[in-house]
């Protein structure tokens, strides 16, 4: 990797942050988008990089239970799943 990517450590901190956020969805997939597309958005910014979703839970409002997505894959675009496979 090149020096601009990482940062130059003799001039920056290096920081692991965790946010923790609530996305309003209509289901499971669209709340998988909204959150891929908030990494991607992140991801803009030169200084920010490996940005994962590490967990998606479904949490009604005022409920102390939860629901934890088995997927949490980035949903494919409609391009994407009607491309050809190679095979």
């Amino acid at each position: 990797m090149s020096k601009e990517f990482l940062g130059d450590p003799s001039m920056e901190k290096r920081y692991v942050v965790t946010i923790d956020m609530h996305v309003y969805a209509e289901n499971d997939h669209m709340a998988r988008v909204k959150a891929h597309d908030l990494v991607e958005q992140i991801s803009l910014d030169e200084k920010a990089y490996n940005i994962l979703v590490l967990s998606i839970d479904e949490q009604p409002f005022g409920s102390l239970s939860s629901r934890e997505l088995d997927d949490i894959s980035k949903p494919l675009s409609k391009e994407e799943k009607d491309q050809k496979l190679p095979f």
